[in-house]
């Protein structure tokens, strides 16, 4: 964390990993509390603030809370009274903020939050990636990551619109193998990331005005409410549009709701977010025959975008590469949210799921999943298939016996 010690006062190439780059770039938006509890992988960008606030660099109140749900507890009620709140998790954290996690929505608060992706714990534990924030939905807008420099961005641009759309904000990266991997990035200056993250004029708990929180809301009115959240929910893509065009003129690197790469020509297209749009790109090199989609925005969902993408290139066939399943649902997250979007369009989808656990997404798996797609037809069921599952004499690992799940081994 040494050079963010100092103030940055211009461009400055850097080595570190993402969750340490992700803590630099919020030391620059100088939040007022940092509410920390650790939990692989996202440890590191809390203990990278720690230093940063004990250097003196940060002055912000760290809180070291008890759990994940008193981090977001402390941090909702923080936002409450006015001030700019950062915090972080990951996978059972997640789960165990789920109580909290509504009301910041409820109550318009802009947090800004980095998940590291990582495996729910089921059946055993895992602490690698997978996508446990595809799983819930309580209106908090979600961005992610590819690598180290997006993830640096991310932490600047989420701070941005969470404070122009007043709706809290994730944003994501793949738990190691972008938490932990060392790339180089560009650092901006301190200067240029405080003229984009002015503080917004915003509703908060003034004891020179008494209001009422947290009431009960009678059956009368509840549903009012809940319908005026949808609403400003609709004004929060053009929000990310903005912010990432204004963010793109001071730094050069031009970002987007959806990104593309190689479509022209192409009917198949794959789409993914986050880390394995690299090991796409890599593999197109190659393969010149199939586009990406490349989801930069989960949370709202870019239905139109995607439409016209589809559209103005002639998609037919969409592969959707997602790591996470759905068991007993008939498409896991992603994929419904894609489905939805273009359900009337007769494009055929399929869903295939890749790098559960963290495990590598290979090109071999890539191959089979283009031959896979361009033989599929309309949408029948099934719609979804995992790839690269290990075998043993033609049987999965893990079926009708081959592994006991409640042994002891």
């Amino acid at each position: 964390m040494g050079p963010f010690f100092e103030k940055i006062t211009e461009p400055t190439q850097l080595t570190m990993t993402g969750n340490y780059a992700v803590a630099g770039a919020v030391t620059q938006t100088e939040p007022d509390v940092v509410c920390a509890f650790p939990i692989t992988p996202q440890t590191q960008s809390v203990e990278g603030l720690s230093d940063v606030v004990y250097e003196g660099r940060l002055k912000s109140a760290f809180v070291n809370t008890e759990s994940e749900l008193a981090a977001i507890s402390y941090s909702t009620a923080a936002s409450l009274t006015g001030c700019r709140v950062f915090t972080a998790t990951a996978s059972q954290g997640y789960l165990l903020m789920q109580e909290a996690l509504p009301m910041a929505v409820g109550w318009r608060l802009p947090i800004y939050m980095l998940i590291s992706a990582r495996a729910w714990n089921a059946p055993n534990l895992s602490i690698w990636n997978s996508w446990e924030f595809t799983l819930a939905d309580h209106g908090w807008n979600k961005i992610i990551g590819e690598n180290v420099q997006e993830t640096y961005d991310n932490a600047i641009m989420s701070c941005m619109i969470a404070e122009r759309s007043l709706f809290p904000t994730l944003f994501v990266h793949d738990g190691f193998i972008i938490s932990h991997a060392v790339h180089k990035f560009w650092a901006i200056p301190d200067e240029d990331v405080l003229k984009m993250v002015p503080r917004e004029k915003r509703h908060f708990v003034d004891v020179e005005k008494p209001a009422t929180w947290g009431s009960i809301v009678t059956p009368e009115y509840f549903a009012e409410q809940r319908y005026a959240l949808v609403s400003a929910k609709e004004k929060v893509l053009p929000i990310m549009d903005e912010v990432f065009k204004e963010f793109g003129k001071v730094t050069g690197r031009n970002y987007t709701i959806i990104e593309t790469r190689n479509l022209d020509g192409n009917k198949t297209a794959f789409l993914s977010m986050g880390s394995v749009c690299g090991n796409i790109a890599s593999w197109q090199v190659k393969n010149a025959d199939a586009g990406l989609i490349k989801l930069r925005t989960y949370r709202p969902f870019p239905r139109e975008q995607l439409r016209k993408i589809i559209e103005s290139n002639g998609i037919e066939r969409i592969a959707v590469l997602e790591k996470n399943d759905a068991p007993g649902a008939m498409l896991p997250q992603v994929s419904q949210s894609v489905f939805s979007a273009i359900a009337d369009m007769g494009v055929t989808l399929r869903s295939y799921i890749v790098g559960l656990g963290g495990r590598d997404v290979t090109r071999d798996e890539f191959n089979y999943i283009k031959k896979d797609i361009e033989k599929a037809e309309g949408n029948k069921p099934p719609l979804y298939k995992y790839v690269g599952l290990r075998e043993r004499a033609n049987k999965v690992i893990g079926v009708d016996g081959e592994l006991d799940f409640n042994s002891h081994v």
